[in-house]
């Protein structure tokens, strides 16, 4: 999905928010801020673009002017932690539900919410297991993604937030239990925002849940640009049955490689009125997405 008006003050709105968390210094912020302006993208002269694509931009101004690479650390760390605390209440919540395939669903969608980048500095709760409850879900594309899955041997599982991450370990423990299938779960190689890195998802126990490698990018995209992944993710893709991918970064990108087409489903929460409009559905909602 290129960008839309609405990503223009949404970027706007992440850069400022990576800016107060990284330094302190009103000076360096004011300078970084007059940097960023400068891209041909806030004077609306290139909407041939994803936002992922600007969000790399605008962290590159970041590490030169602010000289901070991973300035979120700490705080994925916290969203992992408070994400594995509620873990084993989720874990027997879809365990002891009519469809745990449905329900472990809504979690690894609904995770996508625990993103500090919307301004939000929430930490995932016990609350989710009632939240996720609220948004709506199109029965007929969960239908369609567990076809996709029965005739599937193999799935490449681009995963997206940190937090969110163990709703995705969950997702996958679920999908082993009902489907035989080998599932590959990629990461992003360089931090960027509060994306998972190969770090946080060792960190959460992703790799007792499934094989997981690094996407290879060495560009902090928030999203995923095929032409910029390993020739291991290359080949994992091209070779895959189906493509599950999670979150907005990776939505606004693969939804642009029309080679996806057919195999790929994403996973997302509507979050801006961009998705609402596209998928016509009120913001909140939950979306299964199969492309």
């Amino acid at each position: 999905m290129l960008i839309w008006p609405d990503c223009i003050p949404c970027t706007l709105r992440m850069s400022m928010n990576i800016a107060r968390i990284a330094v302190k210094d009103e000076a360096q912020i004011t300078e970084f801020t007059k940097e960023v302006l400068k891209l041909d993208y806030y004077s609306g002269s290139n909407w041939n673009i994803t936002s992922p694509e600007i969000i790399r931009d605008v962290w590159f101004i970041m590490q030169t002017i602010l000289g901070v690479k991973d300035p979120l650390k700490q705080m994925k760390k916290e969203q992992n932690n408070s994400a594995l605390k509620i873990y084993p209440y989720a874990k027997k919540y879809i365990n002891n539900s009519s469809d745990p395939f449905l329900e472990s669903l809504k979690f690894a969608i609904s995770g996508n919410s625990i993103d500090i980048m919307t301004g939000s500095t929430k930490k995932p709760s016990k609350k989710i297991i009632k939240e996720l409850q609220k948004g709506s879900i199109n029965l007929k594309q969960v239908d369609l993604l567990k076809e996709r899955l029965n005739r599937a041997k193999s799935v490449v599982y681009f995963g997206d937030n940190c937090g969110e991450i163990v709703f995705d370990k969950l997702l996958i423990e679920t999908i082993r239990e009902y489907y035989d299938l080998k599932i590959t779960f990629i990461t992003r190689t360089i931090p960027v925002l509060n994306d998972a890195t190969m770090e946080d998802a060792l960190y959460v126990g992703l790799d007792k849940a499934a094989a997981v490698i690094d996407n290879g990018t060495d560009e902090p995209i928030p999203g995923t640009i095929l032409k910029t992944v390993s020739p291991e993710v290359k080949k994992l893709v091209s070779e895959a049955d189906l493509v599950i991918s999670k979150g907005g970064g990776n939505y606004d990108s693969l939804s642009e490689e029309k080679s996806l087409i057919g195999k790929c489903t994403f996973l997302i929460q509507s979050k801006c009125e961009p998705y609402s409009a596209l998928h016509k559905i009120p913001i909140g909602d939950l979306i299964v997405d199969n492309y």
